[in-house]
Protein backbone atom coordinates (compact mmCIF):
# COMPACT_ATOMS: atom_id res chain seq x y z
CA UNK A 1 0.00 0.00 0.00
CA UNK A 2 1.31 3.51 -1.01
CA UNK A 3 1.42 6.06 1.01
CA UNK A 4 2.18 10.00 0.37
CA UNK A 5 3.51 12.31 2.84
CA UNK A 6 2.70 16.26 1.90
CA UNK A 7 1.69 19.62 3.41
CA UNK A 8 -1.68 18.81 3.14
CA UNK A 9 -1.36 15.29 6.09
CA UNK A 10 -0.62 11.42 4.68
CA UNK A 11 -2.93 9.76 2.22
CA UNK A 12 -2.65 6.32 2.40
CA UNK A 13 -3.78 3.46 -0.52
CA UNK A 14 -3.16 5.68 -3.33
CA UNK A 15 -2.96 5.16 -6.98
CA UNK A 16 -1.62 6.54 -10.36
CA UNK A 17 0.98 8.31 -8.36
CA UNK A 18 3.61 10.02 -10.45
CA UNK A 19 6.32 12.32 -8.45
CA UNK A 20 9.04 14.93 -9.17
CA UNK A 21 12.94 14.54 -10.07
CA UNK A 22 12.71 16.21 -5.91
CA UNK A 23 10.72 13.22 -4.52
CA UNK A 24 7.89 15.70 -4.16
CA UNK A 25 3.95 13.69 -5.17
CA UNK A 26 3.31 15.07 -8.56
CA UNK A 27 -0.21 13.31 -9.22
CA UNK A 28 -2.11 11.06 -7.94
CA UNK A 29 -5.76 9.02 -6.90
CA UNK A 30 -7.05 8.28 -3.65
CA UNK A 31 -9.45 5.39 -2.46
CA UNK A 32 -10.90 6.86 0.46
CA UNK A 33 -11.97 9.69 2.04
CA UNK A 34 -10.10 12.47 2.93
CA UNK A 35 -10.38 16.05 3.58
CA UNK A 36 -7.95 19.04 2.32
CA UNK A 37 -8.33 22.03 4.51
CA UNK A 38 -7.47 25.31 2.32
CA UNK A 39 -8.28 28.95 2.93
CA UNK A 40 -10.89 28.96 0.37
CA UNK A 41 -12.78 25.97 1.84
CA UNK A 42 -12.70 22.25 2.81
CA UNK A 43 -12.89 19.40 0.26
CA UNK A 44 -13.24 15.69 -0.21
CA UNK A 45 -10.85 14.71 -2.87
CA UNK A 46 -12.91 12.10 -5.27
CA UNK A 47 -11.94 8.38 -4.41
CA UNK A 48 -14.67 6.74 -6.29
CA UNK A 49 -15.14 5.98 -9.66
CA UNK A 50 -19.00 6.38 -10.90
CA UNK A 51 -18.21 4.17 -14.12
CA UNK A 52 -19.68 6.63 -16.33
CA UNK A 53 -19.56 10.37 -15.92
CA UNK A 54 -16.86 10.60 -13.54
CA UNK A 55 -13.82 8.34 -14.12
CA UNK A 56 -11.19 7.98 -11.08
CA UNK A 57 -8.18 9.04 -13.03
CA UNK A 58 -6.93 12.26 -11.19
CA UNK A 59 -7.80 13.32 -7.54
CA UNK A 60 -4.99 15.80 -6.71
CA UNK A 61 -1.91 17.25 -8.40
CA UNK A 62 0.92 19.63 -6.67
CA UNK A 63 3.44 21.84 -7.65
CA UNK A 64 7.10 20.69 -7.23
CA UNK A 65 7.14 22.69 -4.13
CA UNK A 66 4.48 20.46 -2.84
CA UNK A 67 1.21 23.28 -2.80
CA UNK A 68 -1.71 21.81 -4.74
CA UNK A 69 -2.58 22.60 -8.09
CA UNK A 70 -5.91 21.17 -8.60
CA UNK A 71 -8.49 19.21 -7.05
CA UNK A 72 -11.30 16.80 -8.75
CA UNK A 73 -13.53 16.70 -6.34
CA UNK A 74 -15.74 13.26 -5.01
CA UNK A 75 -19.22 15.80 -5.22
CA UNK A 76 -19.84 19.22 -5.99
CA UNK A 77 -18.68 21.60 -2.94
CA UNK A 78 -18.57 25.44 -2.43
CA UNK A 79 -15.92 27.65 -2.64
CA UNK A 80 -15.05 31.00 -1.70
CA UNK A 81 -14.18 33.64 -3.99
CA UNK A 82 -14.59 37.53 -4.32
CA UNK A 83 -17.63 36.74 -6.39
CA UNK A 84 -19.28 34.86 -3.53
CA UNK A 85 -19.71 30.82 -2.89
CA UNK A 86 -19.22 29.04 -6.07
CA UNK A 87 -20.25 25.27 -6.74
CA UNK A 88 -17.09 23.28 -7.88
CA UNK A 89 -16.54 19.77 -9.52
CA UNK A 90 -13.18 20.64 -9.63
CA UNK A 91 -10.67 23.23 -8.43
CA UNK A 92 -6.85 24.89 -9.64
CA UNK A 93 -4.72 26.59 -7.72
CA UNK A 94 -2.01 28.96 -7.95
CA UNK A 95 0.99 27.62 -5.87
CA UNK A 96 0.49 30.44 -3.68
CA UNK A 97 -2.77 28.50 -2.97
CA UNK A 98 -4.79 30.81 -4.15
CA UNK A 99 -8.09 29.82 -6.66
CA UNK A 100 -7.09 30.15 -9.97
CA UNK A 101 -9.86 28.75 -11.71
CA UNK A 102 -13.28 26.68 -10.56
CA UNK A 103 -15.09 24.32 -12.76
CA UNK A 104 -18.92 23.95 -11.88
CA UNK A 105 -19.17 20.32 -13.30
CA UNK A 106 -16.46 18.05 -14.40
CA UNK A 107 -17.25 15.07 -16.23
CA UNK A 108 -15.59 12.87 -18.24
CA UNK A 109 -16.95 13.25 -22.07
CA UNK A 110 -16.70 10.46 -23.77
CA UNK A 111 -19.22 7.91 -26.26
CA UNK A 112 -21.98 7.56 -23.59
CA UNK A 113 -21.49 11.16 -21.67
CA UNK A 114 -21.81 14.16 -24.18
CA UNK A 115 -20.80 17.53 -23.81
CA UNK A 116 -24.34 18.06 -24.03
CA UNK A 117 -25.21 15.84 -20.91
CA UNK A 118 -22.16 17.55 -19.02
CA UNK A 119 -24.13 21.41 -20.33
CA UNK A 120 -27.63 20.51 -19.04
CA UNK A 121 -26.30 19.29 -15.45
CA UNK A 122 -24.43 22.51 -15.45
CA UNK A 123 -26.00 24.47 -12.97
CA UNK A 124 -27.15 28.21 -13.65
CA UNK A 125 -25.28 30.62 -11.40
CA UNK A 126 -26.00 34.24 -10.86
CA UNK A 127 -22.58 36.53 -12.10
CA UNK A 128 -23.22 40.91 -11.45
CA UNK A 129 -19.91 41.97 -12.81
CA UNK A 130 -19.00 45.82 -13.94
CA UNK A 131 -18.94 44.42 -17.29
CA UNK A 132 -22.32 42.59 -17.34
CA UNK A 133 -24.73 40.72 -15.17
CA UNK A 134 -26.70 37.49 -16.38
CA UNK A 135 -27.71 34.23 -14.95
CA UNK A 136 -26.23 31.80 -16.83
CA UNK A 137 -24.29 28.50 -16.96
CA UNK A 138 -20.29 28.57 -17.33
CA UNK A 139 -17.48 25.68 -18.37
CA UNK A 140 -15.10 27.57 -15.83
CA UNK A 141 -14.43 30.92 -13.96
CA UNK A 142 -10.66 32.00 -14.03
CA UNK A 143 -9.20 34.20 -11.23
CA UNK A 144 -6.22 36.25 -10.79
CA UNK A 145 -4.00 35.48 -8.16
CA UNK A 146 -4.91 38.61 -6.28
CA UNK A 147 -8.23 37.25 -6.24
CA UNK A 148 -10.59 39.41 -8.79
CA UNK A 149 -12.07 37.56 -11.51
CA UNK A 150 -10.09 36.88 -14.67
CA UNK A 151 -12.09 35.36 -17.39
CA UNK A 152 -15.74 33.55 -17.78
CA UNK A 153 -15.98 30.52 -20.31
CA UNK A 154 -19.65 30.02 -21.44
CA UNK A 155 -20.66 26.73 -23.37
CA UNK A 156 -21.02 26.29 -26.78
CA UNK A 157 -23.94 27.94 -28.27
CA UNK A 158 -24.32 30.50 -25.43
CA UNK A 159 -23.30 34.19 -25.68
CA UNK A 160 -23.81 37.34 -23.32
CA UNK A 161 -23.49 41.11 -23.72
CA UNK A 162 -20.96 42.77 -22.15
CA UNK A 163 -19.80 46.55 -21.48
CA UNK A 164 -16.98 47.28 -24.12
CA UNK A 165 -14.97 50.27 -24.93
CA UNK A 166 -16.95 50.45 -28.02
CA UNK A 167 -20.01 49.90 -26.45
CA UNK A 168 -21.82 46.74 -25.51
CA UNK A 169 -21.04 43.90 -27.51
CA UNK A 170 -22.30 40.29 -28.08
CA UNK A 171 -19.37 37.55 -26.91
CA UNK A 172 -19.53 33.82 -27.48
CA UNK A 173 -16.91 31.19 -25.93
CA UNK A 174 -16.32 33.67 -22.94
CA UNK A 175 -14.88 37.43 -22.27
CA UNK A 176 -11.83 38.39 -20.15
CA UNK A 177 -11.58 41.11 -17.99
CA UNK A 178 -8.28 43.17 -16.33
CA UNK A 179 -7.89 42.91 -12.72
CA UNK A 180 -9.94 46.48 -12.08
CA UNK A 181 -12.68 44.99 -14.02
CA UNK A 182 -12.89 46.57 -17.45
CA UNK A 183 -13.13 43.94 -20.36
CA UNK A 184 -9.71 42.71 -22.13
CA UNK A 185 -10.88 40.57 -24.82
CA UNK A 186 -14.29 39.51 -26.26
CA UNK A 187 -15.40 36.78 -29.01
CA UNK A 188 -17.62 38.17 -31.67
CA UNK A 189 -20.25 35.24 -32.91
CA UNK A 190 -20.09 36.78 -35.99
CA UNK A 191 -17.44 39.06 -37.70
CA UNK A 192 -17.76 42.70 -36.23
CA UNK A 193 -16.49 45.85 -37.65
CA UNK A 194 -13.85 47.55 -35.50
CA UNK A 195 -13.13 51.27 -36.13
CA UNK A 196 -8.52 51.21 -35.54
CA UNK A 197 -6.00 53.19 -36.53
CA UNK A 198 -5.47 51.90 -39.76
CA UNK A 199 -9.71 52.03 -40.89
CA UNK A 200 -12.58 49.80 -40.21
CA UNK A 201 -11.39 45.97 -39.87
CA UNK A 202 -13.99 43.23 -39.16
CA UNK A 203 -12.92 40.89 -36.42
CA UNK A 204 -13.87 37.47 -35.82
CA UNK A 205 -12.72 33.76 -35.33
CA UNK A 206 -14.24 30.78 -37.24
CA UNK A 207 -11.93 28.36 -34.81
CA UNK A 208 -12.45 30.09 -31.62
CA UNK A 209 -12.46 27.05 -29.13
CA UNK A 210 -14.72 27.15 -26.16
CA UNK A 211 -11.45 25.92 -23.84
CA UNK A 212 -11.40 28.79 -22.30
CA UNK A 213 -12.78 32.82 -22.03
CA UNK A 214 -8.90 34.15 -22.76
CA UNK A 215 -7.62 33.59 -26.02
CA UNK A 216 -10.28 36.04 -28.08
CA UNK A 217 -10.08 37.58 -31.56
CA UNK A 218 -11.00 41.16 -29.77
CA UNK A 219 -8.59 42.63 -27.71
CA UNK A 220 -8.60 45.91 -25.45
CA UNK A 221 -5.31 47.60 -24.07
CA UNK A 222 -5.46 48.91 -20.33
CA UNK A 223 -6.58 52.57 -21.84
CA UNK A 224 -9.68 50.89 -24.21
CA UNK A 225 -7.71 51.17 -27.35
CA UNK A 226 -7.69 47.94 -29.75
CA UNK A 227 -4.87 45.77 -28.67
CA UNK A 228 -5.56 43.25 -31.31
CA UNK A 229 -7.70 41.71 -33.61
CA UNK A 230 -8.54 38.37 -35.36
CA UNK A 231 -9.89 38.67 -38.89
CA UNK A 232 -10.72 35.93 -41.59
CA UNK A 233 -13.05 38.19 -43.90
CA UNK A 234 -10.85 41.43 -44.89
CA UNK A 235 -7.23 42.14 -46.21
CA UNK A 236 -5.20 45.15 -45.82
CA UNK A 237 -3.13 46.70 -48.52
CA UNK A 238 -0.27 48.38 -46.84
CA UNK A 239 2.09 51.09 -48.53
CA UNK A 240 5.52 52.35 -47.04
CA UNK A 241 6.97 55.47 -47.14
CA UNK A 242 8.55 54.54 -50.19
CA UNK A 243 5.10 53.48 -51.66
CA UNK A 244 5.84 49.97 -52.28
CA UNK A 245 2.46 48.64 -51.40
CA UNK A 246 2.29 44.61 -49.73
CA UNK A 247 -0.70 42.89 -49.35
CA UNK A 248 -1.35 41.14 -46.03
CA UNK A 249 -4.40 38.77 -45.64
CA UNK A 250 -5.68 35.63 -44.22
CA UNK A 251 -4.30 32.37 -45.47
CA UNK A 252 -5.84 29.26 -45.74
CA UNK A 253 -4.69 25.70 -44.64
CA UNK A 254 -6.02 22.27 -44.84
CA UNK A 255 -9.69 21.76 -43.38
CA UNK A 256 -9.67 19.99 -40.05
CA UNK A 257 -13.28 18.57 -41.21
CA UNK A 258 -12.43 18.24 -44.70
CA UNK A 259 -9.15 16.23 -46.31
CA UNK A 260 -9.74 17.24 -49.75
CA UNK A 261 -10.87 21.08 -48.98
CA UNK A 262 -9.12 24.34 -47.31
CA UNK A 263 -9.87 26.62 -44.25
CA UNK A 264 -9.54 29.72 -43.93
CA UNK A 265 -6.77 31.06 -41.00
CA UNK A 266 -7.18 34.38 -39.56
CA UNK A 267 -4.71 36.95 -39.79
CA UNK A 268 -3.81 39.11 -37.09
CA UNK A 269 -4.04 42.91 -36.53
CA UNK A 270 -1.75 44.11 -33.50
CA UNK A 271 -1.54 47.93 -32.42
CA UNK A 272 0.99 49.52 -30.25
CA UNK A 273 2.43 53.13 -30.03
CA UNK A 274 1.50 54.10 -32.97
CA UNK A 275 2.71 50.90 -34.68
CA UNK A 276 0.72 48.13 -36.72
CA UNK A 277 2.03 44.83 -37.42
CA UNK A 278 0.42 41.48 -39.28
CA UNK A 279 0.80 37.97 -39.02
CA UNK A 280 -0.60 34.99 -37.63
CA UNK A 281 -2.85 33.82 -34.53
CA UNK A 282 0.39 32.88 -33.18
CA UNK A 283 3.85 33.68 -33.27
CA UNK A 284 6.42 36.95 -34.40
CA UNK A 285 4.74 39.84 -36.58
CA UNK A 286 5.54 39.08 -40.21
CA UNK A 287 5.39 42.53 -41.23
CA UNK A 288 5.81 46.02 -39.37
CA UNK A 289 4.32 49.63 -39.66
CA UNK A 290 4.92 52.91 -38.46
CA UNK A 291 0.99 54.40 -38.89
CA UNK A 292 1.75 58.00 -39.35
CA UNK A 293 4.24 56.86 -42.41
CA UNK A 294 1.93 54.34 -44.51
CA UNK A 295 -1.40 54.44 -46.03
CA UNK A 296 -3.34 51.56 -45.31
CA UNK A 297 -6.74 50.17 -47.39
CA UNK A 298 -9.44 47.23 -45.92
CA UNK A 299 -10.41 45.47 -48.62
CA UNK A 300 -13.08 42.06 -48.66
CA UNK A 301 -12.08 38.61 -48.77
CA UNK A 302 -13.98 36.16 -50.52
CA UNK A 303 -14.16 33.18 -48.26
CA UNK A 304 -16.64 31.12 -49.79
CA UNK A 305 -14.37 28.65 -50.39
CA UNK A 306 -13.88 27.93 -47.04
CA UNK A 307 -14.47 24.58 -45.41
CA UNK A 308 -15.04 25.59 -41.62
CA UNK A 309 -17.99 24.16 -40.34
CA UNK A 310 -19.41 27.99 -38.98
CA UNK A 311 -21.42 30.03 -41.46
CA UNK A 312 -20.83 33.52 -39.51
CA UNK A 313 -18.69 34.41 -42.66
CA UNK A 314 -21.53 33.72 -45.29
Amino acid sequence: METAITKYGAFEDIGLSDYFENGALRRCIVRQEYRVTLPCGTFIPQYLDDGNRKKLLKSMTFYAGGALSSLILQQTEQVQTSLGSLPAEMVTFYESGAVKRIFPTFGSISAYWTESDEQALSPTLDFDLPVCAFSGKVINIAFYETGEPKSLTLWPGDSVFVKTPLGTMQTRIGFCLYPDGSVRSVEPPVPAEINTPIGRIPAFDPDAIALDGEANSLVFAPNGAIESLLTCTAKVVAADRHNKQTVHAPAFQSSFYFDDRQAVAPMKVRFSDGIVSFGRRKGPAAAVYDIDGSAFRIEPVSIAHCANICDACE
